[in-house]
């Protein structure tokens, strides 16, 4: 594959997030898979589904003849009355890991063959009976550059909870995921003894910003908090799409959420072979490295790594330097806590 330059690789992803908002014309609800001829997926939406039907879906049909009709409404609760009445209508979803322990405990995914290909080159870690990690991608301290510059720019989650030193108003995510392991980051947890996590600590060091931050859920308004000054910095997963795309934002991977998004197959699913066949297609190097110019998420085969423009490599989570300074978010661990960590949370909040 040919290594375009970063002007290139710039307009590519300007072109990509301003027709985000208009992107598919996605059914809201699944359709049903002709057998054998083609697979419902169900997805997200948005910029990385747009980038999943250019760089996966669109090929995949032009080289089997397995067309991939694209959905939306992945929810585990649809999910588990699909199976509980065997009429799934859904072949393949990209499960964040936060969602893949539930789904796995709930019974409502198949185990993939890995006697059909090999994952020798995936990152072991996004590598499980049910599961196969498609994308990396990290939750990071994300700052103003125009506020913020070189040595005198946040590195840490230290820094982000030193407001003498780095004076503005901070962004906070409004959900536990993320925020509980940089708030104990910010009070000196090593990142290698995070989990379990200590939710009481956690909280108490968030109780900072409490009553200070802004706290925001929708991941697309943090880019014109950030633009407008609103906040100086936050916690966000796409800081390395605007930086791409030219913005005056940077981020920093040390001590960085690094997760994972895989390729499951719904219990139950009519078109298994079919979906297989589409797994081993979707990890591979070439497959992995175009995705990338969709959007800023890392591969999980190592060898599509040098297929990827440096200056996007430099800053996708899978580059080993990025890798190596950020965490691995522990989706075991928050299976089974996500629902009363929230409620405390929740009660944090109002109290």
């Amino acid at each position: 594959m040919t290594i375009e330059s970063r002007k290139t690789t710039r307009r590519r992803f300007i072109a990509t997030m301003a027709t985000a908002s208009a992107a598919l014309a996605l059914p809201a609800m699944p359709a049903r898979a002709q057998k054998g001829k083609e697979l419902v997926f169900a997805g997200f939406g948005g910029a990385y589904q747009e980038g999943q039907v250019k760089a996966l879906f669109e090929p995949f049909e032009k080289e089997t003849g397995i067309k991939i009709v694209a959905t939306t409404g992945v929810e585990l609760a649809r999910l588990k009355a699909q199976v509980a009445s065997r009429n799934v209508e859904w072949d393949l979803i990209s499960l964040p890991d936060r969602l893949r322990y539930t789904a796995n405990l709930d019974g409502l995914l198949e185990k993939l063959d890995y006697s059909r290909f090999s994952v020798a080159d995936i990152l072991p870690q996004t590598v499980s009976e049910y599961c196969l990690g498609g994308v990396t991608f990290a939750a990071q301290l994300t700052y103003n550059s125009e506020l913020f510059s070189g040595a005198s720019a946040p590195v840490t989650w230290r820094d982000c909870w030193d407001t003498d030193k780095f004076k503005g108003r901070r962004g906070m995510l409004s959900s536990v995921t993320y925020l509980m392991e940089f708030a104990l980051l910010a009070d000196g947890v090593p990142k290698d003894k995070l989990y379990p996590l200590d939710v009481e600590r956690a909280l108490k060091s968030l109780e900072k910003f409490k009553r200070t931050a802004v706290w925001w859920t929708q991941f697309p308004q943090v880019e014109q908090m950030l633009l407008s000054k609103e906040i100086v910095m936050t916690p966000w997963t796409r800081g390395v799409t605007s930086q791409l795309a030219g913005k005056p934002i940077r981020v920093s991977y040390d001590g960085a959420a690094i997760s994972y998004e895989g390729w499951v197959i719904p219990k139950g699913s009519k078109n298994y072979d079919q979906a297989i066949r589409f797994i081993e297609f979707a990890i591979r190097p070439d497959r992995q490295a175009e995705l990338t110019k969709y959007i800023a998420y890392g591969p999980t085969n190592k060898k599509a790594l040098p297929l990827i423009a440096p200056n996007v490599l430099e800053l996708l989570p899978s580059a080993p330097k990025n890798f190596n300074a950020g965490f691995l978010f522990n989706g075991e661990w928050w299976g089974p806590n996500l629902a009363k960590v929230t409620e405390r949370f929740n009660e944090w909040k109002l109290s």
